[in-house]
């Protein structure tokens, strides 16, 4: 009783949150331009009503911010800014870490054993059942709200639907991920003594890793992917990329759906992070 196994497109997922991470810090920490406001240039007051007589008359209902004030504005954010930088480096280590734990520790192939490992180290056996996801996923918040905040002066309806989708994704993810349940259903599993019981907790156990198999999971995965092609259908139109990389980026993405297919899904995702880690 309680044959599992963490489903192969977990690792897709993490993955492709870690992509987005490198994309976000490009975007936020090292876009050209990161410095601090300067001064806002005075004009000369005498030739002021003369700039005003020759401006063309739709700029007057119009008028663009001068540089000083857009710099200024944006400075109000810099605290988000570089959380959401420091988000993204701790996400990319994260995902080292998942790489290294799964392939030095493999996850069991039961309940059993999961329940077993969460009680002789716990550490590894949360890691094994994707901790590190719900660590990622509050990390993805800053992030998020960053990168909205960058576009959102290319266009704030779709910068504003993004940030929306990636709340519903982390939320879903956060829903998802087995780790915690398994620990408390572990550390009862150790107290009781009985057959009946402990088969209960099996049962248990089994359902928790298969909800991280079903529509949570799911759900959180494909609106995850759609905020990312959103984002960077934005990013086409703004001034801060070059068409390529928000093509290359488009592409990655695409990509990402071909963890639906069957037997190769999870290397057809991998391939998609290489074309995002290129972006």
């Amino acid at each position: 009783m309680g044959e599992a196994s963490i489903h192969p497109r977990e690792t897709a997922s993490f993955l492709t949150r870690a992509a987005y991470s490198v994309a976000a810090l490009s975007l936020i920490f090292f876009r050209p331009g990161w410095s601090k406001p300067g001064p806002i240039p005075q004009q000369d007051s005498r030739n002021h009503s003369l700039d005003v007589e020759l401006r063309p008359s739709h700029n007057r209902s119009s008028p663009e911010k001068p540089d000083g004030m857009t710099h200024a504005s944006e400075g109000h954010w810099n605290f988000l800014y570089r959380t959401a930088a420091i988000a993204a480096l701790v996400t990319v280590a994260l995902f080292l870490v998942q790489i290294v734990a799964f392939f030095v520790w493999p996850p069991p192939a039961t309940v059993a054993g999961h329940f077993a490992l969460l009680q002789s180290r716990t550490l590894i056996g949360l890691i094994s059942l994707d901790l590190l996801i719900i660590v990622d996923e509050v990390l993805a918040i800053p992030i998020s709200l960053a990168l909205s905040l960058r576009l959102r002066r290319v266009h704030e309806s779709l910068a504003l639907i993004a940030t929306a989708l990636a709340a519903a994704s982390i939320v879903c993810f956060l829903v998802a991920t087995p780790a915690l349940n398994m620990l408390y259903l572990s550390q009862q599993y150790a107290a009781f003594a009985t057959a009946v019981e402990r088969e209960g907790l099996l049962a248990a156990g089994q359902a928790v890793l298969s909800s991280w198999q079903g529509p949570p999971y799911e759900v959180g995965y494909i609106v995850g992917t759609i905020d990312m092609l959103i984002i960077l259908w934005v990013m086409l139109r703004s001034q801060i990329f070059s068409k390529a990389t928000a093509y290359v980026g488009i592409a990655a993405s695409v990509i990402g759906f071909g963890v639906y297919v069957p037997k190769v899904g999870v290397f057809i995702s991998i391939l998609s992070v290489v074309g995002m880690q290129i972006w």
